[in-house]
């Protein structure tokens, strides 16, 4: 008899940075530049009662409350403390990696990482199934391209009406993955009802927890395709390159037709597609390995979408075009002259560490073992 349940013990190995964000900013008003290379995350709470020891508690509180834009180092100088006078309070500790090397320490805020409630970094398990969702997605279209030629039509057809950008092209999206996802025909009357999609089948686990030690800060940087770098004052609590990240992947075989070689070859296929249509146009960028993979935020529009899978590079890179112009991106970013730039968009999601360029979010399956 055939089992119907499979688990499957997954190892992804980072290659560039990793970003999950908690959707919370640690602002520079709490934390501190450390001489051990690293930033101190600060407890507001234990930083206040010692600034209350110090008969200044109104002053910090104004501080945190007021507009005064200066940095914490700043204020407290100000008022002749040492940082060293207030590691009580320091929460944790984070690499800096390359930000004090390339803007000589310049405090900018930071966007933090998800941590469990022990306050250790992990991959929720939704955002390792989103990942997969769109890889799957993007391989099944060009597996099978005239199976879908209806929603590719009305993707056409509605892409140059203006919206928001969490509206635009929303019902035609959502009517190309009801036809790749919700085939199981559990509910005849409603085809598109949540009842019919087979990832339900496909069951993924929040990752096994890191350690505030696999983290380092990393500055965005977006690479032209001409070369030319550009560092953005935003900073976030990253997972380091060469970091395993383990977590399951449950399978029943009733429901989601998926298997090891079949997501495998979907890996594969939907990389190769983000390289010849994207990644290729920029100078100094490595071929992609068959089982890398884009895990995380800030990796870029191409990793999310399925564009360029579904319609290949010149009506793809066109189509990203459209996105852009007509969900209010500003014109200042020139995304009208992305086709003689040779990609759509014209610039690379990248950050710096130990002085190289990574992509980030840029990842490989190390690991997709069947356990039972």
């Amino acid at each position: 008899m055939r089992q119907r349940m499979k688990c499957y013990k997954v190892a992804i190995r980072t290659i560039g940075p990793v970003f999950v964000g908690s959707g919370r900013e640690i602002g520079k008003k709490e934390y501190v530049f450390l001489n051990c290379g690293k930033a101190g995350i600060l407890d507001i709470q234990k930083l206040y009662a010692e600034m209350h020891k110090r008969g200044i508690g109104s002053l910090f509180e104004d501080y945190l409350l007021g507009r005064d834009g200066v940095d914490l180092e700043r204020w407290l100088k100000k008022r002749n403390i040492k940082v060293g006078e207030i590691l009580k309070a320091v929460k944790y500790t984070v690499d800096c990696g390359d930000h004090i090397l390339e803007t000589g320490g310049k405090q900018l805020h930071v966007m933090e990482s998800i941590k469990d409630p022990y306050g250790k970094p992990y991959i929720p398990g939704s955002s390792l199934k989103g990942m997969f969702r769109t890889i799957f997605l993007g391989a099944e279209l060009m597996h099978s391209p005239q199976k879908y030629q209806k929603e590719k039509q009305d993707l056409l057809q509605y892409a140059g009406i203006k919206s928001s950008r969490t509206r635009y092209l929303k019902n035609e999206i959502g009517q190309l993955e009801a036809a790749v996802y919700r085939t199981l025909q559990k509910d005849k009357k409603k085809p598109g009802s949540a009842v019919n999609e087979i990832l339900q089948g496909f069951v993924v686990s929040d990752s096994d927890p890191l350690s505030v030690e696999d983290m380092v800060l990393c500055q965005k940087v977006d690479l032209h395709t001409k070369g030319i770098e550009r560092g953005l004052p935003i900073l976030r609590e990253c997972i380091k390159p060469d970091t395993r990240i383990d977590f399951t992947i449950t399978v029943d075989s009733e429901v989601c037709p998926l298997t090891e070689e079949k997501i495998f070859c979907a890996v594969k296929d939907f990389i190769g597609s983000y390289y010849k249509n994207f990644s290729s146009a920029f100078t100094g960028i490595r071929v992609p390995g068959e089982k890398d993979v884009f895990l995380g935020g800030g990796c870029g529009f191409v990793s999310k979408t399925v564009l360029y899978p579904l319609f290949g590079k010149p009506q793809g890179l066109e189509m990203a075009q459209k996105v852009f112009a007509n969900t209010g991106v500003p014109a200042n970013h020139k995304h009208a002259h992305d086709r003689e730039y040779g990609a759509s968009p014209h610039t690379l999601k990248c950050t710096k560490y130990h002085g190289k360029n990574f992509q980030m979010g840029l990842c490989r399956i190390e690991q997709l073992e069947c356990i039972g």
